[in-house]
């Protein structure tokens, strides 16, 4: 008989499982929130499909859907996996019928093909990219807050929209950071940023709810700023001020932009690790990859391109002659 799931069962466990996270085993409110989109995600597709059933062969259609249909990477579609896979075994750990022979441990990972080295912004098309913002509108401002800490700083999005107006000490100049795996880090602010980010705040007081929120980037209907509306939003901003030298421009460009430019500038990876909030040094390598600019710097100054330069402007007749001596 083949293992299945009601989806009943699968929907009316839910809420018990996310308050059981918060409340009792003290997991982070974001990472909570997140795996909540997943499962209602998850849960719409089989409502949508009219699927009372949940067997291994459905949970696989779905991540053919999340391919196919909504263009999903692999990191997006892994951590889907990931927020099933979990809740799965809760629901075995308190008895559901048909969890216990649930093969979810078998769910493949989803994989990208190598495409070899991604490339970044340049400065200049960073630059250009902030200078298409519209600063004189209070979202326009807010978007370039956002954007430039991502590039100032080098921050995910989901750090950067995580950020509460108490994690910055203004005094010390100082930026708390809670990331990955809960790891937290103190970043340095400059003085033209927290300049931004004290403007900022002023134009934030006119948001609807902004008073009562916690946030630092606030919503035009008065919530946190999501992940989403912030990708939309730059989706938009990259439009107007294209093209770019690379195909997809998104808020982790911003973040890429700032190792790379960090490396060409001489920058020691321990301190970018650091910087970035890296648990190992290979995430870091992940970012730095020689530039255009850097690669025709090692080949100009290379012997090879001295020798050739000695070549074209008259040395191979002399090489021709003693050549011609030699036999």
């Amino acid at each position: 008989m083949v293992a299945c799931i009601a989806v009943s069962n699968f929907d009316y466990h839910q809420e018990e499982y996310h308050d059981l996270r918060l409340t009792i085993l003290n997991h982070q409110p974001s990472g909570v929130d997140a795996n909540k989109r997943d499962l209602n995600l998850f849960s719409r597709y089989l409502h949508g499909k009219n699927i009372e059933m949940i067997t291994g062969e459905v949970v696989l259609k779905f991540i053919g859907w999340l391919r196919e249909e909504r263009d999903n990477q692999a990191g997006s579609i892994n951590r889907k996996e990931s927020s099933i896979r979990t809740y799965f075994k809760y629901l075995r750990f308190v008895q559901v019928d048909g969890a216990a022979d649930f093969p979810i441990e078998s769910l493949p990972r989803a994989r990208e093909p190598y495409t070899g080295p991604v490339e970044a912004l340049t400065p200049e098309e960073v630059i250009k990219l902030l200078n298409t913002i519209d600063r004189n509108s209070i979202l326009g401002f807010r978007d370039l807050t956002l954007y430039t800490m991502l590039y100032s700083l080098g921050l995910r999005i989901g750090e950067a929209l995580s950020i509460k107006i108490e994690d910055i000490d203004f005094d010390n100049e100082i930026l708390h950071i809670l990331g990955k795996g809960r790891r937290k880090r103190k970043l340095p602010l400059t003085r033209n940023l927290l300049d931004m980010i004290k403007k900022w705040l002023l134009y934030r007081t006119q948001l609807s709810n902004a008073e009562k929120l916690h946030a630092l980037f606030v919503s035009k209907k008065g919530n946190q700023l999501s992940p989403r509306t912030a990708q939309d939003n730059l989706k938009k901003i990259v439009e107007k001020a294209g093209p770019f030298s690379i195909e997809k421009v998104t808020p982790h460009s911003l973040r890429h932009a700032f190792a790379t430019h960090a490396i060409e500038g001489g920058q020691d990876i321990i301190v970018l690790k650091a910087i970035m909030g890296h648990a190992s040094s290979k995430s870091t390598e992940i970012y730095l990859h020689p530039s255009i600019k850097l690669l025709k710097k090692a080949v100009n100054e290379h012997i090879a391109s001295e020798i050739l330069d000695g070549l074209i402007h008259g040395n191979i007749l002399t090489l021709r002659v003693h050549q011609a001596r030699d036999s």
